[in-house]
Parts: C-alpha cells; sequence; structure tokens
C-alpha cells in the first residue's frame, strides 16, 4: 500500500515486485479498501504522516491471529554533526521546536496502539 501511484509502479518493476502474492493498494491507508486478512504487513520511513489513532487499530484489525506488522527502519552511520554541533544547531534552527526523539515501537506500545 502506497499513497503514491509513482511509487506502486516502481515497486512492481523491481526483482518480484510483480509476485501475484504481492496486492498493491494505492491510497492513504487511512481511506483504502482493504482486503483482509494479511499475513504480514510492512511499515517504513512514511509512518510520521500517517494518523496512527485510525492507521493501527485498522492494521491490527487487518493481520491475522499469528501475523506480523514489521516496521523497517533506516540507522545511519555517524556523522560529523551528530554530536554537541548538532545538539545545538536543532534547538536553533529548526521549524519544529516542539520535537522529541522517540522510540517509535515503544511509543506505539505506550499509547495501546499495537502490541
Amino acid at each position: 500500500m502506497d499513497f503514491s501511484e509513482n511509487m506502486i509502479e516502481t515497486a512492481k518493476i523491481l526483482p518480484n515486485g510483480n509476485h501475484p502474492g504481492i496486492n498493491w493498494i494505492c491510497g492513504p491507508v487511512e481511506e483504502v479498501l482493504l482486503s483482509p486478512p494479511y499475513a504480514l504487513i510492512t511499515a517504513g520511513q512514511s509512518l510520521h504522516w500517517m494518523d496512527w489513532e485510525v492507521v493501527f487499530p485498522r492494521l491490527k484489525e487487518s493481520l491475522t491471529r499469528n501475523g506480523y506488522l514489521a516496521i523497517v527502519g533506516q540507522k545511519n552511520s555517524p556523522m560529523p554533526w551528530d554530536g554537541d554541533l548538532f545538539k545545538k544547531i536543532i534547538p536553533t534552527y529548526s521549524t519544529n521546536q516542539d520535537f522529541v526523539p522517540c522510540n517509535l515501537v515503544e511509543e506505539l506500545e505506550s499509547r495501546n496502539l499495537f502490541h
């Protein structure tokens, strides 16, 4: 599932992207018609754009009893600006002065949205 038709078309031309076991759905996850049950739902770098209060109950209800939600993240190698410099730059220049870093899985569990 992806909001972007272009992203889905790109995924389809990747190795096994046209596998008959993959059901590509285009649209916002908050609104699209789902065809559950699913044994596996994957989510990546876009979770922060979604309405968690709507999305996660939908995903949870759509999984099989032993199904999985796989949240795939990305960890970059440390950069020179990650240390003290980063701690000074963000408070000074960020347009989101209320930003609080968090562990996504822990945050979802603490809100009782998914566990």
